[in-house]
């Protein structure tokens, strides 16, 4: 068997590919300490034959070869949407836009890490605070959805509560969330270049009003993968087949 183990900042993922080709995949949360969420993944697992280790918490963890998460992002992405050059990658404590060539391989990425603000960890404290139904697809269609100014995690939660005691409806609030995180997440992205198509990735991926909102500030196709938040680790298990004797 061949594994990927991703140590991410919320949550740790180990894709196993087995020799027949089969894949599965588990979850779960790291809480601060990515090397025993690792060791947990990995136990029972049985004998691997290689593993390859990315995520923030990869140089920490003793076992296996070390990959960056750009790198692992763009193989698994690749797999799922070769097509695709441009992947989105929201996850809990950054942004991350790449470029891949036709082989998968990275070719440019750029960051965005100075603020929690637009990142999926923010998105969860705020929604979760909000406690509504968020998950709704219809949200693309609120005509009346109120922009999110402040950009630290903090302020834009006193935001929130604000316009929620002036009696502001719930859904127009969540709403407006998603799309002035998409406005940031689409400048961002365009940073790198113009997609004409862009595969969107992480924690932030699971939430369908967000991709719709940013499907329309970009005006072109988002795609998301099925399992959102395991590409990096689908990567690394892929790198560790192609690696691996």
């Amino acid at each position: 068997m061949f594994a990927g183990l991703d140590l991410g900042s919320t949550n740790s993922k180990l894709v196993i590919i087995k020799e027949d080709g089969s894949s599965t995949f588990k979850v779960v949360p790291t809480k601060y300490e990515p090397v025993k969420a690792g060791e947990l993944l990995l136990k029972d697992t049985g004998e691997i034959r290689n593993l390859v280790v990315t995520g923030y918490g990869r140089v920490a963890f003793n076992r296996g070869k070390v990959v960056t998460e750009i790198t692992c992002q763009a193989r698994g992405c690749h797999e799922l949407f070769p097509e695709v050059e441009f992947v989105l990658d929201l996850g809990g404590q950054d942004a991350k836009i790449i470029k891949k060539d036709s082989q998968g391989r990275v070719t440019n990425f750029l960051m965005n890490d100075k603020c929690a603000a637009g990142t999926g960890r923010f998105l969860e404290i705020i929604l979760t605070a909000i406690g509504d139904d968020y998950r709704d697809e219809d949200l693309i269609n609120e005509e009346n959805a109120v922009p999110i100014n402040s950009m630290c995690t903090v302020f834009a939660e006193s935001e929130v509560i604000s316009l929620l005691a002036r009696g502001t409806p719930k859904r127009a609030v969540i709403a407006g969330l998603f799309k002035t995180t998409a406005k940031r997440l689409a400048k961002f992205a365009e940073s790198l270049g113009k997609p004409r198509k862009l595969i969107f990735t992480g924690g932030g991926a699971k939430y369908p009003a967000l991709r719709l909102f940013l499907q329309k500030e970009m005006g072109v196709e988002v795609v998301v993968p099925p399992e959102p938040s395991v590409t990096a680790a689908l990567g690394a298990a892929l790198i560790a087949r192609e690696t691996g004797s």
